[in-house]
């Protein structure tokens, strides 16, 4: 998939160029039936309508690619989570907790 000045590539993922926010984040809220209003409320750190709405349009130009990269990022957390599970993960962040001497 390419790129656009609103959509850029970071560690194998697309994020909105210059932001934290992934480019899934902003497909699934689309998915979901959200207005721009209500993804802008939803992301209160992206101050630029225009950035949404670029990245909405980039989305909506390339929907074949965007399924696609949304399927291999739901493969790959699947994975995750199944290496990762949820008790797994909640004993080892008590753990760090219990071990960390700031908490003491």
């Amino acid at each position: 998939m390419l790129t656009d000045p609103y959509v850029e590539i970071r560690g194998g993922g697309y994020y909105l160029a210059g932001t934290r926010i992934s480019l899934d984040s902003i497909a699934y809220a689309l998915r979901r039936g959200e207005t721009v209003e209500e993804i802008l409320a939803d992301f209160p750190v992206l101050e630029s309508r225009e950035m949404l709405e670029g990245a909405i349009a980039f989305i909506q130009a390339h929907p074949r690619e965007v399924d696609a990269y949304l399927e291999e990022h739901d493969k790959r957390w699947e994975e995750a989570s199944k290496l990762n599970p949820p008790d797994f993960v909640e004993r080892a962040r008590k753990y760090r907790k219990e071990r960390d001497p700031k908490s003491a």
